[in-house]
């Protein structure tokens, strides 16, 4: 990336930066107690060479779709090439064929091919959990957050029902709280969120200290291993849940009142509580401020004088942030990218902590073990 190519929006002010000004930026806010991240859908997905090694977004979800199922029509009109090609728009406009089917009767088998598109969401999702590449800029962007200094959680918010953060942090073996308590059968929990790990610091006294690195991960929009049984929230493998059972929010015309009801409004107090903290940050990625209900939370942020908005991408939403005038809220983007999910990891984010790295590099006792007992000294 060369010199002075990303630019910066602060407040009414618009000027261009060098990486090593945005990392230095960056190595700031994450020494911020109230820090939190909103990772979007475009975090997921990672296109190479004009092939997607991740998950589709709304457009490439479509476009795949037809690609199955080019014939595929509603109430006798074939849907190919309409809704701007974005699935997200095509499902909207069928939950609204779906309500008015309750007055007249428009299609008669409106719910199941709701359901054809659901299977096909879940499908696609299974499928991508499969890319490498997109797991190791996950796992990069956790070792690059994470600071054995820091002793408040980072908060995760996400929109996005992949289990990429869940991968990531269980193979770095970083501890992090999803919500759900248990262990053989885990149920969802949000009072969970006010738990703090902490470690026994001195074992005659009650000398206690708060976990290092510790993660709070919200999943806003539910999750492909969440499934509703008796009324209750419960997690379980994807692959043992059916769609009927899911906890995931479709995009529909109810998609906003779905963020009411449990356990959607627990999740979205959860986000709102933690970023009108005082001196908090919430650096946005991946997200195109295209939800109402989460655009909401985000702004009324600035309710409190002391909140920061970090904002990486752009888009017309993003525009409209740029144009409020607010000091508080930063934008960056770059002609090459610099707001994408992978290049921020690699080129925004400051180099992974000494300390995290040296634990990262350390062999897993077992293959210690294994080496010590196979080796064979010269005689």
């Amino acid at each position: 990336m060369s010199e002075a190519s990303i630019k910066c929006y602060m407040g009414s002010e618009e000027k261009e930066i060098t990486q090593e000004t945005l990392q230095s930026e960056m190595a700031k806010y994450l020494q911020m107690d109230n820090l939190s991240f909103l990772v979007g859908a475009g975090c997921s997905s990672n296109i190479v060479d004009k092939k997607e090694t991740g998950i589709p977004l709304m457009k490439g979800l479509y476009n795949s779709f037809f690609e199955e199922k080019p014939d595929f029509a509603v109430a006798g009109v074939k849907f190919n090439g309409k809704y701007d090609s974005n699935l997200e728009k095509m499902l909207e406009a069928m939950g609204a064929i779906a309500v008015a089917n309750q007055v007249k009767e428009i299609e008669p088998d409106i719910d199941a091919k709701i359901k054809e598109i659901r299977d096909f969401i879940r499908d696609k999702i299974k499928a991508g959990l499969e890319s490498e590449e997109v797991k190791e800029i996950y796992k990069s962007f956790y070792a690059k957050i994470t600071q054995r200094s820091r002793k408040s959680p980072i908060s995760i918010f996400t929109t996005n029902y992949d289990l990429f953060n869940e991968i990531a942090l269980d193979e770095l073996g970083f501890p992090y709280n999803n919500g759900f308590s248990g262990s053989y059968r885990r149920k969802f929990n949000p009072i969970s969120y006010n738990y703090m790990y902490v470690e026994n610091m001195n074992l005659t006294r009650d000398v206690w200290e708060r976990v290092s690195s510790f993660f709070n991960l919200v999943k806003l929009h539910g999750s492909i291993s969440w499934l509703c049984k008796d009324d209750e929230i419960w997690e379980r493998h994807y692959s043992d849940i059916h769609d009927s059972e899911t906890v995931m929010i479709y995009p529909t015309p109810m998609k906003d009142r779905t963020t009411l009801m449990e356990p959607y409004s627990d999740l979205f107090r959860t986000m709102e509580n933690r970023i009108v903290q005082k001196n908090s940050v919430l650096v946005v990625l991946g997200y195109s401020f295209g939800d109402d209900h989460i655009n909401r939370i985000i702004l009324n942020g600035l309710a409190v004088p002391s909140f920061r908005l970090v904002v990486f991408g752009s888009g017309d939403n993003i525009t409209k942030l740029t144009k409020l005038g607010d000091s508080r809220i930063t934008v960056y983007n770059s002609e090459d990218k610099i707001h994408y999910f992978g290049n921020f990891v690699e080129k925004a984010l400051p180099p992974i902590h000494p300390d995290v790295d040296e634990e990262l590099k350390l062999k897993p006792v077992s293959a210690s073990i294994a080496e010590f007992e196979e080796m064979k000294l010269d005689e």
